[in-house]
């Protein structure tokens, strides 16, 4: 490092650092500046020519200029102290020695460069944060609530003593620093843990929130946890919680728990009287409270601002035992506001001794109790009435019946049970939407109402579903009431201008015979009320012992039926279609049979309908179509294609995609569209017609054929079959019954024919046995029949058989049909 001489002395005098020039061999000091005469309190001449081992105070640094000279030159960057002869006192320094060339010839080693920087003033401050960061921790560690404080990404900076007690953290969590383990520590002592994350979570997304919430430990102690921002001008830099143990609190409070986390987050009112119960001071949260009346308060009696059915005098005795007994005094007490106007509030009054135990002073903390209020009358309302109508719920109705349960010990009597459940209001909902349904249910429930007298209750237990219990009443009386409800309800409602009716099924269950407890009447009554729907609806009955020997059969009969196609238990048997004029069979009618292991063989007339009613029927439907079409596409593969028919229930035809798996099944086993053909009743047809024709369009187009079931038993209305694709009739079995002796059958089978000619559709006879019910249909020009006369549904692989026989085995069938040799019914 080369400078001039000019250079030298300009940086020299102007740099405010204490700079010493050291002769690198001799180590005398040549030059110093004035910063330096000031650090060491030496005067620049006394210094030069003076050995460098003169400013030395320390070993270490007696050891470092005792170095040899190539140890020395290497330099060091230090801190050290030096003496101030002026002063006395040691200067705490930073301290560097570099080796330098000061002119050109001179070795780069020849002098050494001491500097000092006065550290006195950095040491000062360094000390002066310790002491107060000591001083802040002694403050924590003494506070009587556990602290803890984080950065805004929830990693721990600090926490206290009593946060460590309340939260019971173990040693080794306070030795080591991690914070997912602190974390996970404090949740998993929380009783409600999840709710206790997502609170942590919610505040975590608000960084300027307040917050104050209730805990509950799983070593009994319930803790109040704030929770407030940490600011740097003016900005979130952190959060600070603070956990207070309030266990005796809350104990005192437990019946207010509920309520009291309503306002968990809210601020108390505080005021502070003196001696003489006056009131000195109140914070801005007992302004808000008071309202108009904070005006004045200051220099009132505490007892001033409540509104007390005692005198001051009683009251304040009450208070005065509290504070002896334990130290505050807490209750309800209706604070004044403004003219007229009260709060009730919850006053927790503390009071603050002197050291010869004198009252000096007292706080009030009150908490406006009005929303809790409020929303207590409202939970008991809702916990003891219907939200949408306003009746009594179960609850009441339990309270009712335990009564009348209890006064019939005592002197006998009894009551009735009534289960209502509105009718296909399911329509209701579905066609017009749920709010119009529940201001029908609202209309049902006030006609109802209505029907009965103030000694008897209507509750509403959900849904469409209402219950009546009818004091001190007899089967003559249940019965008078369920006449007058059908009665009531048959009346037309109007709502919108819109009028319509409403029908209901009611079940009875009669005290004490049929159930000594409310959850068996009901149970029976509604046993009762699902026998009456069964029956057609619209009507009322009593409930009978034998109806859960039914119920018990019912369910395990569609348990049962559930089970068999896995366990192969169904199977689909085929009745010919045989051509009237030629005795061939041209088709063949899918149905489905049931052999149970318990029950035997099931009628279909016993497991279809309730498989409808289930809705077991698409399941079972489906597996049905698939059966017959693969058989079908069998059939065609064998040179002897025959149209099949399959019955499709109105709840499969109203699944999404029927027309799209109808499609698929038939590409799947490649049976061309025209050889099977779906039966549907008039009924299915009639409702939502629009959209049924959208449907039958589809399947038209798709080529598959659509028959008619048990044609003229239904509602018709026989304009759809001008405006629908139908290709055949069928003539229920309960007309060809009749004939050919019967006129009335005779008259209404021949009217269908002429109809199905006219129209051009072919006409089927359903249930043909005899040979002159089969000529009675011929003669008239029905163009086809099935029955026993042919032969019965049979098994597939029997079917087959039949089909393999010469074309005149179906001729040879009806002949020997003629002759007498029926074959078997099943």
């Amino acid at each position: 490092m080369i400078i001039s001489g000019q250079s030298f002395a300009a940086i020299w005098n102007g740099i405010d650092l204490a700079a010493w020039l050291v002769d690198g061999h001799t180590l005398q000091i040549r030059h110093a500046n004035e910063a330096a005469a000031r650090l060491v309190g030496r005067s620049v001449a006394d210094m030069e020519g003076m050995p460098v081992h003169g400013l030395v105070v320390t070993p270490e640094d007696l050891i470092f200029w005792g170095q040899s000279h190539a140890g020395i030159a290497a330099g060091i960057h230090s801190h050290t102290w030096v003496r101030n002869m002026h002063s006395g006192n040691l200067v705490p320094v930073d301290r560097r020695v570099l080796a330098i060339q000061a002119s050109e010839g001179d070795p780069a080693d020849r002098y050494l460069l001491l500097t000092m920087q006065d550290r006195s003033e950095h040491e000062a401050s360094q000390r002066e944060l310790e002491s107060l960061l000591s001083e802040l921790r002694a403050t924590l560690d003494s506070a009587a609530d556990g602290v803890l404080t984080c950065n805004l990404h929830g990693e721990i900076r600090a926490f206290n003593q009593r946060l460590a007690q309340i939260w019971q953290l173990p040693r080794e969590l306070l030795l080591r620093r991690d914070d997912a383990a602190i974390r996970a520590h404090m949740e998993g002592q929380v009783l409600d843990a999840e709710a206790y994350r997502l609170r942590l979570a919610a505040i975590a997304h608000e960084p300027m929130l307040e917050t104050t919430d209730i805990l509950h430990l799983r070593n009994g102690m319930t803790v109040e946890q704030r929770s407030v921002p940490q600011l740097i001008q003016g900005r979130p830099a952190g959060r600070v919680y603070s956990f207070r143990d309030i266990s005796r609190q809350a104990e005192v409070q437990a019946g207010l728990r509920l309520a009291a986390r309503v306002f968990e987050s809210s601020l108390d009112a505080i005021f502070i009287a003196d001696e003489r119960h006056a009131v000195a001071r109140i914070n801005p949260g007992c302004e808000q409270l008071l309202g108009a009346a904070a005006q004045g308060v200051v220099g009132r009696r505490v007892t001033a601002l409540f509104a007390m059915a005692q005198d001051d005098a009683e009251f304040m005795a009450e208070v005065r035992q509290g504070w002896e007994q334990a130290g505050f005094w807490e209750g309800e007490l209706r604070l004044r506001q403004e003219e007229d106007a009260h709060c009730c509030v919850q006053l927790s009054w503390v009071a603050l001794r002197d050291d010869a135990g004198a009252v000096a002073q007292s706080i009030g903390f009150m908490r406006d109790l009005s929303v809790q209020h409020a929303a207590q009358k409202r939970i008991e309302e809702l916990a003891y009435s219907d939200a949408l109508t306003g009746l009594p719920n179960r609850l009441p109705l339990n309270k009712r019946v335990a009564a009348a349960i209890e006064a019939s010990r005592g002197h006998g009597g009894g009551f009735a049970i009534l289960f209502l459940d509105l009718d296909r209001f399911k329509n209701v909902n579905d066609s017009l939407g749920h709010p119009f349904g529940d201001r029908v249910l609202k209309l049902v429930a006030e006609r109802l109402q209505g029907c009965l007298r103030q000694s008897d209750m209507l509750c509403r237990l959900g849904g469409d579903e209402f219950v009546i219990y009818l004091h001190d009443a007899d089967a003559a009386i249940a019965e008078s009431v369920a006449r007058r409800v059908q009665e009531e309800m048959l009346r037309p409602f109007m709502l919108d201008e819109m009028g319509f009716s409403i029908q209901c099924s009611i079940g009875m269950s009669l005290y004490p015979q049929d159930g000594d407890a409310l959850d068996d009447l009901i149970k029976h009554a509604d046993t009762a009320m699902y026998r009456v729907k069964e029956r057609g609806r619209g009507s009322y009955g009593f409930y009978q012992p034998q109806m859960n020997a039914h119920l018990l059969s019912r369910m395990k009969m569609e348990h049962a039926m559930r089970q068999a196609l896995n366990h192969g238990h169904m199977a689909v048997h085929y009745q010919p279609q045989v051509d009237m004029a030629t005795g061939c069979i041209v088709g063949a009618e899918a149905l489905v049979r049931w052999t149970d292991p318990e029950f035997g063989v099931v009628s279909p007339g016993t497991f279809v309908p309730l498989a409808e009613e289930s809705g077991y029927i698409v399941t079972l439907g489906a597996w049905v179509m698939e059966q017959a079409v693969k058989e079908a596409a069998h059939w065609m593969g064998c040179g002897t294609p025959l149209v099949v028919s399959v019955n499709v229930s109105a709840l499969e035809f109203r699944q999404a995609g029927f027309v799209e798996r109808i499609s698929a099944l038939l590409a799947q086993y490649n049976l061309p569209a025209r050889w099977l053909e779906l039966e549907l009743t008039e009924t299915v047809l009639l409702q939502d017609a629009q959209e049924m024709q959208q449907v039958l369009d589809a399947l038209a187009r798709l080529g598959v054929g659509l028959s008619i079931d048990d044609f003229g038993t239904g509602y018709s209305s026989l304009a759809y079959l001008k405006k629908l694709t139908i290709h055949r009739l069928k003539i229920d079995k309960s007309f060809v019954g009749g004939l050919p002796g019967d006129g009335g059958d005779c008259a209404i089978v021949q009217a269908i024919v002429s109809m199905g000619r006219a129209l051009r559709i072919g006409v089927v006879a359903e249930g043909v046995e005899t040979q002159a019910q089969r000529q009675a249909l011929q003669g008239m020009g029905c163009d086809c029949y099935q029955g026993f006369l042919c032969a019965p549904a049979m098994p597939a692989a029997d079917f087959r058989a039949r089909m393999a026989e010469p074309a005149t085995g179906a001729k040879r069938i009806a002949k020997a049909a003629v002759d007498g040799g029926r074959i078997a019914k099943r």
